[in-house]
């Protein structure tokens, strides 16, 4: 917990600010942040990854993390570019040719076909809905709490710990490195002048405190680790005990019901869709409709029935 005093700051850091997302139970959170992924792998189709990715936004708003969860969207669109790019020009397949570039060395000629482009799209979408949600996901879970979550599910505590203690240590590590930074800044040091190769250099120098920092840290956590009887055998038992309601239960098992939910769009084809080499036309038919409507309602679960956990909460 002292980690976190210290990191409060750090945009990737997590705050409770007292939402109903934030007091959603960390079972609900884990199912529903693993079923958006089964649904970005099982879904091909672009208008229904969109989709996919339009239901967390309200999430974000609900939760008041829009600051933080833009963060992680602002370098999953730098990816996108990243994929559109290398795609565009790796894949040569597709029958629209929209431009052709002749005379490269070695590579001849390429093809830029609109099929790749839709591809390069429809493969961005899927990592902006995946990232989206693991953002939410990290921003809103207390990690005390989903520590205690996993190691409910039986999951070796000494494995669950390090991962933990892992997972808090990046924000801490960015935000030593901040630290180091402006301190040298007010001594008159500048890093940022000069061409790329000499402000690295010039950089360097904080690697070694920014080390001396880490080691520091993990000495005082082994000690604390130590002087609390980590290890020892006998039950284990935890300072603060996660209450889980029946609306607990109900959310967790709306979030579940999206597992078998994507499983059913798969093996009744609805989801799916081919870029190469022709597109495929987009069938709207009642079903699909049903099955978007569905996914977006069972996705937007948590919040749909907020209104019940406030009455619980008044009660």
């Amino acid at each position: 917990m002292e980690q976190y005093i210290r990191c409060h700051k750090l945009k990737l850091s997590y705050i409770d600010k007292k939402t109903i997302i934030h007091q959603l139970h960390p079972a609900s959170k884990i199912l529903w942040v693993i079923s958006i992924l089964i649904g970005s792998i099982i879904i091909n189709d672009p208008f229904l990854l969109f989709l996919l990715f339009l239901s967390t936004l309200p999430f974000v708003f609900i939760g008041k993390i829009l600051k933080e969860w833009s963060s992680f969207i602002k370098l999953a669109l730098w990816l996108s570019i990243i994929i559109i790019f290398i795609n565009i020009f790796a894949s040569q397949n597709g029958s629209t040719i929209l431009y052709t570039i002749y005379g490269l060395p070695i590579i001849g000629s390429i093809k830029i076909t609109f099929e790749s482009i839709l591809f390069s799209i429809g493969m961005s979408l899927r990592m902006l809905s995946t990232i989206s949600a693991f953002a939410i996901f990290t921003l809103t879970i207390n990690p005390d709490d989903l520590l205690q979550t996993i190691l409910m599910l039986k999951f070796p505590h000494k494995t669950v710990l390090t991962t933990t203690i892992a997972i808090r240590f990046i924000p801490c590590l960015l935000k030593d490195l901040e630290t180091l930074q402006n301190s040298v800044k007010t001594r008159g040091y500048q890093m940022n002048e000069g061409r790329f190769f000499r402000r690295i250099k010039k950089k360097a120098i904080l690697i070694q405190p920014l080390l001396s920092n880490s080691l520091e840290r993990s000495i005082q956590s082994a000690e604390a680790m130590e002087s609390k009887g980590f290890g020892s055998i006998g039950k284990k038992t935890f300072y603060k005990k996660i209450q889980t309601t029946n609306y607990d239960y109900f959310i967790i098992i709306l979030s579940l019901s999206l597992i078998p939910f994507f499983i059913s769009m798969w093996i009744f084809d609805i989801g799916k869709y081919n870029y190469y080499p022709i597109m495929d036309s987009l069938n709207v038919t009642i079903p699909y409709l049903i099955m978007a409507f569905i996914m977006v309602f069972l996705i937007s679960a948590p919040i749909t029935f907020s209104p019940i956990k406030k009455a619980i909460d008044l009660d």
